[in-house]
């Protein structure tokens, strides 16, 4: 008989060979070596690390993962029964944040495993180029995608390697500048949710039980945001309007929503930013030349205005989170719609007064979620499993929504 498939030793069990090996057909390796890291992680997350004590304990610090990877767990068959168990876990923590004074939250331990396997993979490849035949297999394959050329002129102890990197990139053929895998690395598969999310917020003023009125309004942002950014591709370059028109481009992921948006303006928003990022490559690789390799010096020092490379999207959702923010410190929500966990406790950080009055409702809100979860639970064992099953099984996805209102872009998880 065949044997099982072995569960995954650990979550960084993938393993990593030389740059030769890095380079095994077209695209970014360090990007496909990130995301085969990543698909390895999620798995063995599924199979057995929803249950290790060290993960949860690092899940709870964080209160969970962020939204994107959130909603990947979500996505995973068996998540229902799983994350019934693990947001349990998550609440009790959240529950224990707004009882105390709170402490600053840790980064999302998936987005901490994704970039340490990006860090290994390149620092792989920038130490293996100097070998025979890699600078050539690398320049036939296409080599790294730009937002991964400018983090290996970050790099240190590669300085020559790095440097030729941005001279190979800024060399690049106009066809080659324009895909969107070069413009954006990639894969990302959270890219069609999230444009699902977005289609589904709900009319300006509109304000639907269960949703985190800070989380909405930085999604109505951001989606205004990258609306004007897909409309402005191909206008003549007048200064005007919060597109890219004002020199500045989209990140990665802003990018392929856009695209995403306006497929039919998709060409001239990918062209357009292509030219942008390659002045930029242009100008590195200028600098590298005139201080002997080293970027350093450039990538921390002032930079031209013409080289803007903060996000439009980024900047408008986060300034419409700050606005709404201090809104609720000048009226505080009712107890019947208080804000996600993380924003209550962004909101006592910024006012503890305000903050004190918002955590009781949320203090109240975790209790009966705890309650609902716990019933689920136990109608999810063995024993139990042929009980009627109402509301409280979906109380899994209503937690996730209450720690963090942007996994389901602001919207209550009952209109997802």
């Amino acid at each position: 008989m065949p044997s099982a498939t072995p569960i995954p030793g650990g979550p960084s069990a993938l393993p990593l060979g030389s740059a030769m090996g890095l380079l095994t057909r077209p695209g970014c390796p360090v990007c496909r070596y990130a995301a085969e890291a990543g698909e390895r992680y999620l798995a063995w997350f599924a199979l057995e690390g929803h249950a290790d004590p060290i993960t949860l304990t690092r899940l709870c610090a964080s209160l969970g993962a962020c939204a994107r990877h959130t909603r990947a767990l979500m996505g995973q068959p068996g998540a229902a029964t799983r994350l019934t168990a693990v947001y349990r876990y998550l609440l009790q923590a959240a529950r224990a944040q707004l009882a105390g004074p709170g402490s600053r939250l840790a980064a999302c331990p998936v987005c901490e495993h994704d970039e340490a396997a990006g860090g290994r993979a390149l620092e792989a490849l920038l130490d293996g180029l100097p070998e025979s035949g890699v600078g050539e297999r690398y320049l036939e394959l296409g080599g790294l995608c730009w937002p991964h050329v400018r983090a290996a002129a970050g790099a240190r102890g590669c300085r020559r390697a790095a440097a030729w990197v941005v001279r190979a990139a800024a060399a690049g053929t106009g066809d080659q500048r324009t895909g969107l895998g070069v413009l954006a690395g990639g894969p990302d598969h959270d890219a069609s949710e999230r444009a699902a999310l977005r289609a589904a917020l709900p009319p300006e003023g509109l304000i639907s039980p269960g949703a985190c009125r800070i989380c909405l309004a930085a999604a109505r942002a951001e989606l205004a945001a990258l609306a004007r950014a897909a409309g402005a591709a191909g206008r003549p370059d007048d200064g005007a309007g919060g597109g890219p028109r004002q020199g500045i481009c989209l990140c990665a992921g802003h990018l392929r929503d856009a695209v995403l948006m306006d497929g039919g303006r998709a060409a001239a928003l990918l062209a357009w930013h292509a030219d942008r990022q390659a002045a930029g490559l242009d100008q590195l690789a200028r600098s590298l030349v005139r201080r002997g390799g080293s970027p350093g010096r450039w990538l921390h020092g002032r930079r031209s205005a013409s080289v803007d490379d903060r996000c439009p999207a980024c900047l408008a959702r986060g300034r419409a989170a700050g606005g709404e923010l201090q809104r609720c410190r000048a009226v505080p929500p009712g107890a019947e719609q208080p804000p996600c966990v993380r924003h209550v406790l962004a909101l006592r950080a910024a006012d503890p007064a305000t903050g004190r009055v918002t955590v009781g409702p949320a203090a109240r809100r975790a209790d009966v979620l705890l309650g609902e979860l716990a019933e689920a639970f136990r109608k999810n064992t063995w024993a139990f499993r042929h009980e009627g099953r109402g509301r409280e099984m979906s109380a899994w996805r209503r937690a996730a929504a209450f720690i963090d209102g942007s996994v389901f872009g602001g919207c209550p998880p009952e209109q997802r």
